[in-house]
């Protein structure tokens, strides 16, 4: 894949960032990819080297409501 995903998404701050990373997770999540764990990547282009970790958490009952 070549093209640029996020070309129509603005991300200038730490609540666009998690929003925009929350979406990825979820539509991986519903296509079935287990998303947990550590996840190393080079970032395209870029001389960047990141390491992410996924945990999921078990949420309070009172979160269901």
């Amino acid at each position: 894949m070549t093209r640029d995903i996020l070309t129509d998404v603005s991300i200038e701050n730490a609540e666009e960032f998690e929003a925009v990373l929350a979406a990825a997770v979820e539509k991986a999540t519903e296509a079935n990819v287990d998303v947990r764990g550590a996840w190393e990547f080079q970032t395209r282009g870029s001389t960047h080297d990141w390491e992410v970790e996924i945990i999921e958490l078990a949420r309070d009952r009172d979160d269901e409501e």
